[in-house]
């Protein structure tokens, strides 16, 4: 596996491989996987699920990893380009701007004759649909994988009702009380979420990862970004889902406050022939934290028959 963090839309943007590193010629490789992420975009969080698809894949893909812009600030170093405020920058953050990030992307580093097999998960599966719309990235992708997929009516949620009728009127309490969080000792940091991972029955090799949950900074381009979601995700896209039908796959939770199960069988009623499953082993919409590797198998044997 590799990391680092290239500037992608004047983004510095954390990025994960397992194969070929993004900069690495491809040579003869003709089909790559792609992964956006849910909101928090934090690739680190992937980790065992994407090296469950490419070790299911017998290492023949490179599996990559794009998170969001802002959502994962670079360790600190000589080289490091500080990340831009939300202030001013409002078009880099909001869900467009995550978009437009993830084209930028796509086409400076993945050769034009190599087919995507992109999976989504959550808002990521928001992104992938409307990637489908734009041509000269469309013909790049193969198939896509929809996991847990936000895609519509995220408001009327459950979870979304939570969001924005108890926690947004009270936001800037909460605020203060993460920024007071960011003031303690990074070893009570880690203590603290290491009791939590402990009470959640949470992996915890996802602690280094979790601890950057204590940047206000990243803190608040995830609500920022989350916030646009509620706004912006609302009627099913039935035309662009129809439209592409064929390299489409989707996979629906039972237990999943952001999607609730109605949401899968009015979406086979509305479109009979489409590729939609309901999850039959209660994973959770957050599966990376207790599913990881099974859901990478699933994911691994799709794109395995896609080949």
């Amino acid at each position: 596996m590799q990391e680092s963090y290239p500037t992608i839309r004047k983004v510095p943007t954390h990025i994960m491989t397992w194969g070929k590193w993004i900069e690495e010629s491809l040579g003869d490789i003709d089909e790559i996987v792609l992964c956006i992420t849910g909101n928090p975009g934090l690739p680190g969080f992937y980790t065992k699920f994407l090296s469950t698809v490419y070790e299911c894949l017998d290492k023949r893909k490179p599996v990559w990893v794009i998170g969001h812009a802002g959502h994962d600030e670079a360790p600190e170093s000589p080289y490091t380009k500080p990340v831009l405020p939300i202030k001013n920058n409002e078009n880099l953050y909001d869900l467009n701007g995550q978009l437009q990030h993830k084209v930028e992307f796509i086409r400076k580093y993945v050769p034009k004759q190599v087919k995507i097999h992109l999976i989504g998960h959550s808002i990521g599966c928001y992104l992938a649909l409307e990637l489908l719309k734009i041509p000269d990235i469309s013909e790049r992708i193969q198939h896509c994988y929809m996991l847990f997929p936000t895609i519509e009516r995220m408001a009327n949620s459950k979870n979304g009702f939570i969001l924005t009728k108890i926690i947004s009127p009270i936001y800037c309490i909460i605020q203060w009380f993460y920024y007071c969080f960011a003031l303690l000792p990074k070893f009570l940091k880690i203590w603290i979420i290491y009791v939590y991972f402990m009470i959640t029955r949470s992996p915890t090799y996802y602690l280094g990862t979790a601890l950057k949950y204590t940047n206000p900074a990243v803190v608040d381009k995830v609500w920022f970004m989350a916030m646009d979601e509620m706004k912006l995700v609302r009627d099913l896209d039935t035309e662009n889902i129809q439209l592409n039908k064929k390299r489409l796959k989707f996979y629906y939770g039972t237990t999943d406050g952001w999607v609730p199960v109605k949401y899968f069988y009015e979406l086979r009623q509305r479109i009979p022939d489409v590729d939609a499953e309901l999850c039959t082993r209660n994973f959770e919409h957050a599966f990376v934290m207790h599913s990881a590797s099974k859901m990478g198998y699933i994911v691994g044997e799709w794109i395995q028959k896609q080949e």
